[in-house]
């Protein structure tokens, strides 16, 4: 009967904090991170504080643990994208899921420039891992450069093109945006 219990209990903390993010995301589209207040959100989210403070320290703490649920999402999409696919495969799968998430996504890397850069930099190094799986193999065995830093600057030029791509508000579809990154990697591979 416990168990039952535990369950039920799980279900409400899922759903009350459902609830505080739905709020949150509504705010942030109405107003400036800054103005934002625990307040506001309990409003909105028809809880009292007690229950916020439950779960949150303050508004910066649920912006934090809402950068790392989408990182621990977009991690178990890579996971399995890598395992599956070519590399346009895995970056069309990448676009695809920042395309679909983007209205969160947008919203908590514009909440504080000091929040953006350590959400965009953990995003980085994420999809940096992965995508060096893919490039591992295409470095020639006697490059004169190192391995990292080669990653490094296909990743940063990947991340560059990516970030071009959502501020152009998605222009081009996610197969055309990967083939443009998988050409720029790839000439740059045949040059070393």
């Amino acid at each position: 009967m416990s168990q039952k219990i535990n369950k039920k209990e799980d279900g409400r903390i899922r759903y009350t904090k459902m609830r505080i993010r739905t709020a949150f995301h509504e705010l942030i589209r109405e107003m400036d991170y800054e103005k934002i207040t625990v307040t506001a959100i309990c409003n909105r989210a028809e809880i009292n504080r007690a229950t916020f403070y439950k779960y949150y320290l303050d508004v910066p703490d649920l912006i934090d643990k809402l950068q790392d649920e989408t990182i621990n999402e977009l991690a178990e999409k890579l996971e399995f994208t890598t395992k599956n696919n070519t590399t346009e495969q895995f970056l069309v799968e990448t676009l695809v899921f920042l395309r679909n998430n983007s209205d969160g996504h947008d919203n908590l890397i514009s909440v504080t420039p000091s929040g953006a850069s350590s959400f965009t930099d953990k995003i980085s190094r994420l999809v940096y891992c992965k995508f060096s799986n893919f490039i591992n193999p295409m470095i020639p065995a006697k490059s004169n450069i190192e391995k990292e830093v080669i990653f490094s600057y296909i990743a940063a030029g990947s991340a560059g093109v990516i970030d071009y791509w959502i501020k152009s508000g998605y222009k081009e579809n996610e197969e055309a945006i990967a083939k443009k990154i998988s050409l720029l990697a790839s000439s740059t591979l045949k040059c070393l």
